[in-house]
This record gives structure tokens, C-alpha cells and sequence, in this order.
């Protein structure tokens, strides 16, 4: 699938079947997300691949945002010690932005492969980082569930309205 179908075919999922993500599926996701850039070049974003059950309950538990109940979790977050040491204090505004783009990398990689995927917010990030065991100097950014869209699943498309596009300046629509 090339670049322009997946993001023609990239929508919200929030409805999985049980069905577990192949582990070459999920390493070219790793490997998607890794491709996204990072200020300055530093290696300060990183990611937890969570398919233990129980830790997927245990974060769903907590965090009310997590509507889906996938097979598969990406959890991406930044060594906030990394990013403002190597980048300064522009890297804690940096680092958000190279964890989205990450991010986007993963869900068009997702559906690439067939996969169903989302952005999550994160509103309990002290009780996730807890059960992930994550130091106090990280800072999660993203949690994306993924895994088999259900037959039911009801697809969220982005309204087209959303992006307002412009030509030179500003309240000039192309």
C-alpha cells in the first residue's frame, strides 16, 4: 500500500477482535515509529509494546480515554532527562511534537498492514507510568491501541472541515 491509499484509508478504531497482532506486524511498527524524527537528532523517545492481558486491563482500568480494548498497546514516552540534557528547554516542547509524528508513522504503518489504530490522551499518566514501571524523569506522550478492526467496528473519519487550508496568508482559501 503506498503512502497516499493509507492515509486515504486511516481512520479511528475502537472496536478489536481478540485476535493477537503477528509479531512481524508489530516490529514493523516499532520499526515505523522509529523512523520519525527527534529534535537535534537525540535519542530520547522510545516505546513499550504492551500485549500482556492484564496489563491492558490494568491501564484501561485507569485510564477512561482508553475506550478500546485492543490485543496490542504502544505506549511512546520520552526520557525528559535526554531531551532538556541534549536539547535544552526546547526539548520538552520538541519532544511532543516528535512523539506525534511517531505516532503518525505507527498509525499509517498500522493500516498498512491491515490493522485498526488511535490516538489516546493520557489523563491518569502517573497510574499508567506505575504499571509500565516508568521511572519519574519519563514522560508518556502517546498510548495507541491497535489490533484486528472488529466486523462491527464503527470507523471515525476526520471531518473534512478540520484543516482549513490557506494561500499566502491568512483568510485566503485556496
Amino acid at each position: 500500500m503506498d503512502l497516499f491509499e493509507a492515509l486515504k484509508l486511516k481512520k479511528a478504531c475502537r472496536d478489536y477482535t481478540r485476535e493477537q497482532v503477528a509479531q512481524a506486524d508489530v516490529d514493523k511498527l516499532v520499526y515505523a515509529l522509529g523512523r520519525a524524527p527527534t529534535a537535534s537528532n537525540r535519542p530520547y523517545r522510545h516505546c513499550i509494546v504492551v500485549d500482556d492481558p492484564a496489563v491492558i486491563k490494568a491501564i484501561r482500568q485507569i485510564s477512561p480515554s482508553l475506550l478500546a480494548d485492543p490485543p496490542l498497546l504502544i505506549i511512546i514516552f520520552t526520557d525528559m532527562t535526554v531531551a532538556l540534557d541534549k536539547v535544552g528547554e526546547v526539548g520538552e516542547r520538541c519532544s511532543l511534537v516528535d512523539a506525534g509524528a511517531a505516532g503518525e508513522n505507527v498509525l499509517l504503518a498500522a493500516t498498512a498492514l491491515g490493522l485498526g489504530s488511535q490516538f489516546t490522551m493520557i489523563a491518569a499518566m502517573a497510574g499508567v507510568q506505575t504499571i509500565l514501571g516508568l521511572p519519574a524523569h519519563c514522560r508518556i506522550d502517546l498510548i495507541i491501541p491497535i489490533g484486528t478492526p472488529a466486523p462491527s467496528a464503527k470507523s471515525v473519519k476526520q471531518h473534512k472541515a478540520a484543516n482549513q487550508v490557506y494561500h499566502n496568508r491568512y483568510g485566503v482559501l485556496r
